[in-house]
């Protein structure tokens, strides 16, 4: 019996020291990222019988269990993915405010207003040169503008790009870490240690992408992306990919179509092509689940072309090439023509999770939905791409609303030579068909030419009708040249583009021009490019402003020199409401208006991400805190235990001291 008392003394010892230990050890760790607070487990030890009662014999350390709330880690992985998410789409979308810079001076706003303003002062004298340079003055900015704020939009399209590898890889990295610690904890299931890293790595990953927990009876943990595609599995992991652009196809079991898809250009879109039956399909923007209209409500249907014709969708020319076989009724492609991100399948196959929203902006369930990464993705092609796209739009506007004006116009000073800037990429096929950028604005109708004697007097008129749908650059020239006899000659260059000269002793004007055919060839043309990134002030007129048309070539053929009528025609766009293209979408606006949309926009967008992070940081504070609240260290918890412990060590120690005391009481009686 005494025995058993002096036994259960040392246990306590030991038992104190071992929760010693592990107090100490909570106190040291207290400051340390992803440390648990430590607990040692108490277990009654067994009894035994004596006099025909059962005595106990202390208790034991069953094990050191490390505090955990499983509920609330989840609930803070969740909102940490959120956290990271809208971080991301701040921190860039705030960069991207910062390309716009308005002002009452600078921006876009303000160079389009400056502009139109300088028309309205040339209308008011077209003969001071005072006017003119504020016109190329005006004109400039807005080329400058146009292309500084494009090209800062494109380093962070870059930069998004850049940091999705980066955290592609990183996550990945994670990945292979807490796989490798799985295996550290399947061997020993009591490695705190390794659990608490373990699970520190799981909390870097949640602000990579939105992951669900699953944890083993082996003590390890099966991660899962979005909680549906699994990324760690014991020791096996599922590594995420960027990739470039690219197309799937899916055909159902009755087709016969033996080919490709093929595609040329970017978008911040995914298009799903579904087919109809052998030759016509439709598109969708959100993954199948609801498909592209016309303004009636009814499906909008594609031919499906080969590469002489292709069917341009959200801003990407779509065709097929066939070996043979013929395409069936259900047949889909999903192409995704931008930088994607995929995961890694066990047969060695991806699949696409790159983020996908729909027309009101709600996130596709089966792709990733949070994280840093689907911050970035959702970044660039919702916010950052459609600005550009925007951007784009309203350049492209700009220049051939101003072109098709001063195209018809005429300056203080007649024309001896004219160069298109617009090329086509076959000059023997109808212009619709040639590749000639503006090629689909022209139209069927008249067009003819005033030639003056060095005298100013009239010499002669060269009128031509145009039919794009016929005529090819060939025809034109050909057509202008037999109608002058020699006056006005026309030549295709090799470079595919339209060179117009008078003959010797003679000049010549624009007086009508229905097909809208010099400004979709580039001539007479107050600006050249065709994007935000390239148009410029045409150098003909910059270099000679006598060819700034502000005025036009009258009923008698004669230009009068205070004619304002172009001028007051191209002040008065401000305003006129036109046709904007942007991202393969057709708006109707003015184009003062679409630019103040292209600001309040991306405005919009900050306001949302700063409101949305600060919910979403919120959030993750409160589980962090509640988590830290059950499992952090507290250090005056920490040393009230310490104290308990120690008292707990000096009665055993006492217990211990009496037993022997008593044993030999016991040998000093025999």
């Amino acid at each position: 019996m005494i025995n058993t008392i002096y036994n259960t003394g040392i246990n306590g010892v030991v038992n104190s020291q071992a929760s010693v230990n592990v107090t100490t050890n909570n106190i040291s760790n207290a400051d340390v990222a992803g440390y648990k607070k430590q607990t040692p487990i108490y277990e009654t030890s067994g009894s035994i019988k004596s006099h025909g009662l059962h005595i106990g014999t202390g208790a034991q350390i069953a094990g050191i269990e490390a505090s955990m709330n499983y509920f609330v880690e989840q609930q803070y992985l969740s909102t940490s993915a959120d956290a990271a998410k809208f971080n991301q789409q701040l921190a860039y979308q705030m960069q991207l405010e910062g390309t716009l810079g308005q002002s009452d001076t600078t921006g876009l706003n303000a160079a389009l207003s400056g502009f139109f303003g300088g028309w309205n002062t040339l209308s008011s004298d077209p003969t001071q040169p005072g006017a003119w340079e504020e016109v190329l003055s005006t004109a400039q900015g807005i080329a400058s503008t146009y292309n500084d704020t494009y090209a800062q939009m494109e380093k962070i399209y870059t930069s998004i790009n850049q940091e999705i590898s980066a955290q592609v890889s990183e996550a990945n990295s994670l990945m292979d870490q807490i796989a490798a610690l799985n295996a550290q904890v399947a061997s020993n299931p009591t490695d705190n240690q390794a659990v608490d890293a373990r699970d520190q790595a799981i909390r870097e990953l949640s602000t990579y992408m939105n992951v669900t927990v699953e944890y083993q009876n082996d003590g390890t943990v099966t991660l899962l992306a979005e909680g549906q595609y699994t990324l760690v599995e014991g020791q096996q992991t599922y590594h995420l990919s960027s990739q470039s652009a690219q197309a799937r196809e899916s055909l159902v079991p009755s087709s016969s179509f033996d080919g490709n898809v093929q595609f040329q250009g970017e978008s911040s879109e995914e298009i799903m092509l579904e087919f109809i039956d052998a030759t016509h399909y439709k598109v969708s923007y959100d993954g199948g689940k609801t498909w592209a209209t016309d303004e009636s409500g009814n499906s909008v249907v594609y031919e499906a072309g080969d590469a002489d014709n292709p069917e341009n969708i959200a801003g990407v020319d779509v065709w097929f090439s066939t070996t043979s076989g013929t395409h069936a009724a259900g047949d889909r492609y999903v192409i995704t023509p931008k930088t994607g991100l995929y995961l890694e399948k066990g047969d060695g196959s991806y699949l696409n999770l790159t983020p996908l929203s729909n027309d009101q902006g709600m996130l596709s369930s089966n792709k990733v939905t949070s994280g840093s990464i689907a911050g970035l993705f959702i970044t660039r092609d919702d916010s950052v791409m459609p600005t550009m796209d925007a951007l784009d739009g309203l350049a492209q506007s700009v220049i051939w609303e101003t072109n098709v004006a001063h195209s018809k116009g005429a300056g203080l000073e007649h024309h001896t030579s004219l160069s298109g800037s617009y090329e086509v990429d076959d000059s023997t096929v109808p212009l619709s068909e040639s590749g000639l950028f503006f090629g689909d604005k022209l139209e069927s109708g008249d067009v003819e030419y005033v030639l003056y004697n060095d005298d100013g007097s009239i010499a002669s008129t060269v009128s031509i009708t145009v039919d794009p749908s016929t005529d090819s650059l060939d025809d034109i020239a050909a057509k202008i040249n037999a109608a002058s006899g020699g006056d006005l000659t026309a030549t295709v260059s090799a470079d595919g583009t339209l060179e117009m000269a008078s003959g010797t002793g003679l000049s010549f004007e624009v007086a009508q021009d229905d097909a809208n055919l010099m400004a979709g060839l580039g001539l007479n043309t107050f600006y050249t490019g065709t994007s935000a990134e390239t148009i410029a002030v045409n150098s003909y007129v910059s270099n000679n402003p006598q060819h700034i048309n502000a005025g036009a070539v009258g009923e008698d053929g004669s230009v009068t020199s205070g004619d304002n009528s172009t001028a007051l025609q191209l002040a008065a766009l401000a305003e006129k409401d036109v046709s904007i293209t942007a991202g393969g979408v057709t708006y109707t606006d003015s184009l003062s208006s679409f630019s103040s949309m292209i600001v309040a926009d991306v405005g919009a967008d900050v306001m949302l991400a700063e409101q949305n992070q600060a919910y979403a940081q919120g959030s993750n504070e409160y589980y962090y805190e509640y988590q830290l609240s059950s499992n952090g260290v507290n250090v005056d918890e920490e040393q009230l235990n310490l104290i308990k412990y120690q008292q707990q060590y000096e009665a055993c120690v006492k217990v211990i001291t009496t037993a022997r005391e008593m044993f030999d009481e016991v040998l000093d009686m025999l």
